[in-house]
Parts: C-alpha cells; sequence; structure tokens
C-alpha cells in the first residue's frame, strides 16, 4: 500500500521535474527578446501554416508571451515536485523539536485542513476559467500567441496534480500514524 501511494506521489512530482526544460528554453527567450528589442525587430519568424499556439508568426509579442508561458509552466507544475523533494517552505526551528508522531500529526492535518482544500476549490476554479478561454477562442490581442485556454490548461492539471498528491501523502500519513499507534 505504502509504495503504490509513493508511486502516485512520484507520478504527480514528475510533471515539475519534466517542467525543468523550460528553464534553459526561457533564458534563450528573454535573451533573444533583449536583443531583438535593441535591433528594434518586430517580426522574428513566418511560416505558410499554422502551429498551434503560435499560429503563422512569432513575433515580439509572441517571444513576450512565450516567456511567461514558460514560467506558469515552470511554477503551476513545479510546486508538486517541491512539496514531493521537502523543499517547500516550512517552519524548521518549531518541527525539529516535534517528536516523530507530532510530526506526521502536523503533516496529516496540513494536508486536510490547508492542502487538499486549497488544492481542489483551484482545481474547480481554474478549469472554469480555462473552459472560459477555450470557449471564447481567447488568443493575444496584439499579435501574440493564440490558443490561451492551452497555457490556462496547466492551472488545473497543476492544481490536480496538487490534490492527487496531497490525497496520496494523507493515505500514506495516515497509515503511518496507525501503525505507529498500534
Amino acid at each position: 500500500m505504502d509504495e503504490a501511494l509513493r508511486r502516485i506521489e512520484r507520478f504527480s512530482a514528475w510533471f515539475g521535474r519534466a517542467s525543468s526544460w523550460a528553464v534553459p528554453v526561457l533564458v534563450v527567450a528573454v535573451c533573444l527578446t533583449v536583443l531583438l528589442s535593441l535591433l528594434r525587430a518586430n517580426m522574428l519568424f513566418e511560416w505558410g501554416f499554422k502551429l498551434p499556439l503560435f499560429g503563422s508568426k512569432l513575433s515580439m509579442s509572441g517571444l513576450n508571451d512565450l516567456q511567461w508561458h514558460l514560467f506558469a509552466l515552470m511554477v503551476m507544475l513545479g510546486f508538486v515536485y517541491t512539496l514531493h523533494e521537502n523543499g517547500h517552505v516550512c517552519v524548521d526551528f518549531i518541527s525539529s523539536r516535534f517528536a516523530p508522531r507530532t510530526k506526521l500529526l502536523v503533516t496529516l492535518l496540513g494536508d486536510l485542513l490547508l492542502l487538499l482544500p486549497f488544492a481542489l476549490v483551484m482545481a474547480w476554479f481554474s478549469w472554469q476559467f480555462m473552459a472560459s478561454a477555450f470557449a471564447s477562442g481567447e488568443g493575444s490581442s496584439d499579435g501574440g500567441l493564440e490558443q490561451r485556454w492551452m497555457i490556462k490548461a496547466v492551472m488545473p492539471l497543476g492544481f490536480g496534480l496538487l490534490a492527487l498528491f496531497g490525497l496520496a501523502r494523507v493515505l500514506r500519513t495516515a497509515r503511518a500514524l496507525l501503525v505507529r499507534q498500534g
């Protein structure tokens, strides 16, 4: 049972680890934006067919949009990975004095009372946010990236993965508390 729950946690965190590819792409996009701004260039590339998200061209507006899209990927998918790797902010100077059982209890209560409700509410509202963008065909009004719903879809995915991770950790933590008690 514990191994199955840990696999669910690793699966949820995998997306954040995979989103790390966005860091070097973001650095290149920022450097390219600075360079092309200095050269006063606006149109970067045009092609004779439509690509998802990009349409038929990449302009400075599209490059600027791409930067915040990449940043959104890193943040929305990276927070589950950070939580999985225990890299989140925590009050260590207080929790370091807790007994192992107390730490488990604090984790369980925090996940049940804070993490899961937050993740579920945010997944619900961000799904509606994304669905509205999809239904309206929302895109950039200034020649940037098209199909804005694609990046907005990362929000319910990220919060859904956070809820999945939280549920698996709640079950694993509750099991650990019961085993320690019995």
